[in-house]
């Protein structure tokens, strides 16, 4: 209610600039620097603007030095909430979001993950954050001569071949009337074809940074060691007030020990201890991988589990039985060690939290904030 009553006052406030209502289309197209010093001085005549100039020629954002209007946030912000919904479908009830009733409810929704916002709020910040990391990339591959190329620029305006059709097909008269249908006032071809041209550019300067981010075995035992394992689990049943009594930890140890001794009676090697996990371990996340993790890093698993992995004697081919207790189970965990970790992993762990740095001293210096119009911004 808030935000609808500061947007009424914002219109009021222009429409008493000077007339009583918006020109259809303005005679003679004012540019945003004219408006925008029309409306510092209160000389606006809103018989010469469009309510379309307020979305596309004012400032709802400013991102360092460049003015973000409200059809380009409300466009980001719409693109943020289909993503949304495009990764998490139907079990974006799970987060609170009630997607039956459009883009138009956000602004009365609460956010479970916000304290006090609403899921309006929520993807504001998503396409704010967006566009900051768009405009910081872009400038970047400005400064370092990294452009698209003819191919490239094709593949990013390809999506953008169908929409004259589809707003024919849907009854609209024109592709910017489809367009302003579905992301609101402002929203156009040409806004949409300069936007996806940005976030090519921005998708490639952010790959060849990637890409120039190296990380050699030596770094990733030292900066992130991870080791292998296999194990496998019995658990102990609960009983009907959910408690673990000692009489259901003991019979689950005794599993435990009569699998490791049947184990042991075997050929007591590697293959023979998945073989076992995959027929006994009650770990659904690794029983059918032979009880394999592959990557482990200290302080992940329970802290009995981790204390025998990252003992320091710990050889591959030792063996033992350890206790493990969570807020889901507790059980034994008859033990295999492998050895090292699979490098790869924490390989990509280490270029991930690098490229975070870079990204943060790239988006570091450009200072966000709230324009005039940030009013307009989730209104479509």
């Amino acid at each position: 209610m808030k935000r609808f009553l500061s947007v009424i006052l914002s219109l009021v406030l222009i429409l008493s600039c000077a007339s009583f209502s918006y020109a259809e289309e303005a005679a003679a197209p004012l540019s945003a620097e004219e408006i925008s010093a029309m409306i510092e001085n209160g000389t606006l005549d809103l018989n010469l603007v469009t309510l379309r100039d307020f979305y596309t020629k004012t400032t709802a954002v400013s991102i360092g030095d460049r003015s973000i209007s409200p059809a380009l946030l409300n466009y980001s912000y719409i693109t943020q909430y289909y993503s949304f919904l495009t990764q998490y479908g139907a079990y974006a009830a799970n987060f609170g979001l009630n997607t039956s009733l459009g883009v138009t409810s956000l602004m009365g929704q609460a956010c479970p993950m916000l304290n006090g916002g609403t899921w309006m709020d929520y993807f504001l910040s998503a396409a704010i954050d967006s566009l900051l990391m768009n405009t910081a990339l872009s400038r970047y591959a400005e400064e370092n001569g990294i452009t698209l190329t003819d191919e490239e620029k094709e593949t990013a305006l390809s999506g953008l071949d169908t929409i004259e059709q589809t707003a024919t097909d849907n009854g609209f008269e024109s592709a910017d009337a489809f367009l302003e249908a579905t992301y609101g006032y402002g929203a156009s071809v040409d806004l949409l074809t300069a936007f996806s041209l940005e976030f090519a550019l921005a998708t490639k300067a952010y790959q060849q940074l990637n890409d120039s981010i190296t990380v050699t075995d030596e770094e990733v035992r030292t900066e992130h060691p991870t080791i292998a394992v296999r194990h496998i689990l019995t658990k102990a049943e609960a009983d009907e007030n959910g408690v673990y009594t000692d009489e259901a930890k003991d019979a689950a140890k005794a599993r435990a020990e009569e699998i490791y001794n049947e184990w042991l009676a075997g050929d007591a090697t590697e293959e023979s201890f998945a073989a076992l996990a995959e027929q006994y371990s009650e770990d659904t996340g690794s029983s059918s991988n032979g009880g394999l993790y592959d990557s482990v890093s200290q302080g992940q698993m329970v802290p009995e589990f981790d204390a025998f992995c990252f003992d320091e004697s710990r050889a591959p081919g030792d063996t033992g039985i350890v206790y493990g207790e969570s807020g889901s189970y507790a059980g034994y965990h008859v033990m295999y060690f492998v050895g090292e970790g699979d490098l790869e992993t924490g390989r990509n762990t280490i270029k991930r939290d690098r490229m975070n740095a870079i990204l943060n001293d790239l988006t570091e210096p450009y200072e966000v904030v709230n324009g005039p119009y940030i009013s307009l911004a989730g209104l479509i």
